[in-house]
């Protein structure tokens, strides 16, 4: 058998072990295999793909961390959890070595997992029992998930060798996580009192709150409105304008018709009313049609008339008639 072996590392392991598996006929084996596989499979979901190596057992699942031993504290929880089948689980902390077999391929060695393999074999079904240098590595990342693991004794092996076990206390991380949720409530809580002293303080400090005074408007049929020169609305629908305590030009609009203009002074909560209809303006008077205009005549001068040229005939009858003929 041609084994490549690399550099060993610390890493945690999880080993997750069926019990009496060897016991049970072959298709329940296959059917609890499969369940754990699934159940493993959801609890390392939180793990990066790179923190988590997945390795198969003859009774089980082994699972390598070699990240943070609270992260592989919490999957062995997890795994603890929400499993509903007789599951022991042993957490182990030490020197890995990645391997490569050129029958089975890659995969892990170390006694990291020799010693892990024992825990499982002396937990419980349910329960999670880890070891010292488990423990100690735990510590070292994360005193308060430390306190978790109590000491429960110690358990030899076939070798004869002595593993002092830890087990994993619900009570004590479910009070430590009740602690934590305590003093929690406890810090935001004085967090919110400490605002809402500070708030009162200030407001103790503080003037008292200027009412503005309110305008009410009766406008018919509408009308723009203009406090100070800036555009508050069309009453209606506006009914009611509030401005600050003081003098105040208010003017409303409603072309062609003339404005309304006022200048008003009011005092905190003073409360007045505005009623006004505008008109329309009286029709410009029509201008006549151009038919029925009277020109002034021109006056046309006269010219003397030219005295008339008498003929022959003229002459003669005007002599008869002083003749007397």
């Amino acid at each position: 058998m041609n084994t490549t072996a690399q550099t060993p590392a610390l890493a945690s392991v999880i080993i997750l072990k069926i019990q009496d598996f060897a016991r049970r006929p072959v298709a329940e084996q296959v059917k609890l295999k499969s369940r754990l596989e699934s159940l493993v499979a959801s609890a390392i979901r939180p793990l990066p793909v790179a923190a988590r190596i997945v390795l198969d057992t003859f009774d089980g699942l082994a699972v390598v961390v070699p990240a943070r031993p609270r992260a592989a504290l919490a999957l062995a929880v997890r795994s603890m959890a929400v499993s509903d089948m007789p599951l022991c689980i042993g957490v182990n902390h030490g020197p890995v070595m990645p391997v490569t077999d050129a029958l089975r391929g890659p995969g892990v060695v170390g006694d990291a997992l020799a010693s892990g393999l024992t825990l499982a074999n002396a937990a419980a079904p349910g329960r999670v029992v880890a070891s010292r240098s488990f423990r100690e590595a735990l510590k070292a990342d994360s005193p308060a998930r430390a306190a978790d693991l109590r000491a429960t004794g110690s358990f030899t092996d076939a070798n004869l060798r002595a593993h002092e076990l830890f087990m994993f206390d619900r009570r004590a991380a479910r009070v430590r996580g009740w602690r934590r949720l305590a003093l929690g409530t406890l810090a935001i809580a004085a967090i919110i009192g400490a605002g809402f002293g500070a708030r009162l303080l200030r407001l103790a400090h503080e003037p008292p709150p200027v009412r503005p005074a309110v305008v009410l408007l009766q406008i018919q049929p509408r009308g723009e409105v203009y406090v100070d020169g800036v555009w508050q609305g069309t009453s209606p629908p506006l009914t009611h304008v509030e401005v600050d305590p003081g003098p105040h030009t208010i003017e409303v609009r409603n072309r062609p018709s003339p404005p309304l203009r006022l200048d008003v002074s009011l005092s905190p909560g003073q409360g007045m009313t505005i009623t006004h209809t505008f008109t329309a303006p009286p029709p410009a008077p029509k201008s006549a049609p151009k038919s029925a205009v009277k020109r002034p005549e021109k006056k046309v001068e006269k010219k003397p008339e030219e005295p008339q040229r008498k003929s022959l005939r003229d002459y003669w009858r005007e002599f008869r008639r002083d003749a007397g003929f």
